[in-house]
C-alpha cells in the first residue's frame, strides 16, 4: 500500500541539526533531499499581507480576490508550483519521495501548514538553546551577515545573544504547537539523541514514514557522501562520522549571560526534556559580572590586536 504523503519537510530552528538530518535522509533509498531551496520561505513571503485601517489588507490573496480568485484556488496553484520543482528533483534522482530542508522554514510554519497540510509529513528536530545560540553566532561570523529571519530579531533586541535566544524560543514554541495539533503528520526528535544513537533515531524516523531500511548502513552511506553540500551545510559536511562533540558546547557563554536568558528559554525547556537554566538571582552578583566583562574586554583586545593597521 502506498503512503498517503508526497514529500517530507524538515523543520527546526537554524543550527538545530537540520543539515545533519538532511544528510541522513538523503542517504535513504527512498528519499532525495537536495540542498536548501528556500521555496517555502519564498512562498510565505509571497503570501504575506500588510494590514491597514478598516480591517483591510494588501497582498496577493486579497488582491486576487478582487479579480475573482478564491483564497483556496490561489493556494492550490502555489502548492502545485512548489511541488513541481520537488517532483522534478525526485524524478531526476529516481527516488520515491522528495524531502525539503531549509532551516528558516520553521519561522514560516503558518504558511507551510496552509500550503502543504497533510500532503506532507514533517520531521521536526530540536536542540538545546544554548548550543543553538553558539552555533548561530558561528554561522553569522562565517557568513559575515545575518539570516533575514534572524536579523528581524537582532533589530529588536539589545544584543545578538538575546536575539538568538528569542528566535529559538519563538521558533520552537510554534513548532511544538504544530506537532501537538498534527500528531499524525509529525515526528519530533532531539539533536542530542540523534548524534548519540543515529541509527536508532533514524529507524524511528523511517518507521514513522513507513519506509524502513538498514539504518546502520544508511548512517555509513550518509557520512561517506560529501558530494551534496549546499548553502548552510559547510560545517556538517566536513565530518565523516557522527559525534557528540557539539553537545554542551555552551561553556563559552558566561554564567551570568546564561542566567540572564533563563526567563526566555525556560518555558520551552521542559517541553523538550531539557533541564531549566538557573535564574539570574542565583548568579547575579557584581563580582561575577565584572569577571565576565573583563573576559569580554580581553577577548576584544586580542581580536583588535590581530588586525593589521592600514598602510
Amino acid at each position: 500500500m502506498s503512503n498517503s504523503y508526497e514529500g517530507v519537510i524538515v523543520l527546526g530552528v537554524p543550527r538545530s541539526g537540520t543539515t545533519l538530518l538532511r544528510r541522513l535522509m538523503n542517504a535513504h533509498p527512498a528519499f532525495i533531499c537536495p540542498p536548501e531551496t528556500n521555496l517555502l520561505s519564498g512562498a510565505s513571503r509571497f503570501l504575506e499581507e500588510a494590514e491597514f485601517a478598516g480591517g483591510l489588507s494588501v497582498g496577493v490573496i486579497p488582491g486576487l480576490a478582487f479579480a475573482g480568485f478564491e483564497q483556496g484556488a490561489v493556494r492550490n496553484r502555489l502548492r502545485e508550483f512548489l511541488f513541481s520543482f520537488w517532483r522534478d528533483i525526485r524524478d531526476k534522482a529516481g527516488k520515491s519521495y522528495w524531502v525539503e530542508k531549509t532551516a528558516v522554514d520553521v519561522f514560516h510554519i503558518d504558511a507551510i501548514e496552509a500550503l502543504c497540510a497533510d500532503n506532507c509529513r514533517y520531521v521536526c528536530i530540536v536542540r538545546h538553546p544554548l548550543d543553538v545560540i553558539c552555533s548561530i553566532a558561528d554561522l553569522t561570523a562565517k557568513m559575515q551577515s545575518y539570516l533575514p529571519e534572524i536579523y528581524q530579531y537582532v533589530q529588536r533586541h539589545r544584543s545578538p545573544i538575546d536575539a538568538y535566544a528569542q528566535a529559538w524560543a519563538d521558533g520552537n514554541a510554534r513548532l511544538a504547537r504544530f506537532v501537538d495539533e498534527h500528531p499524525d503528520w509529525c515526528i519530533q526528535i532531539r539533536y542530542e539523541d540523534l548524534v548519540s544513537t543515529p541509527a536508532t533515531k533514524m529507524a524511528e524516523v523511517c518507521a514513522f514514514l513507513n519506509e524502513s531500511t538498514d539504518c546502520d548502513a544508511l548512517v555509513a552511506r550518509a557520512m561517506s557522501d560529501r558530494s551534496a553540500a549546499g548553502l548552510g551545510d559547510w560545517k556538517t559536511y566536513k565530518k565523516t562520522e557522527i559525534s557528540s562533540d557539539s553537545v554542551d558546547r555552551h561553556g563559552e557563554l558566561g554564567q551570568w549571560t546564561i542566567a540572564r536568558l533563563s526567563s526566555v528559554l525556560n518555558p520551552m525547556l521542559d517541553r523538550f526534556g531539557y533541564e531549566k537554566i538557573g535564574s539570574a538571582q542565583s548568579t547575579d552578583n557584581d563580582t561575577e559580572r565584572a569577571q565576565e566583562f573583563a573576559r569580554l574586554v580581553a577577548s576584544m583586545k586580542l581580536s583588535l590586536g590581530d588586525q593589521q593597521p592600514d598602510e
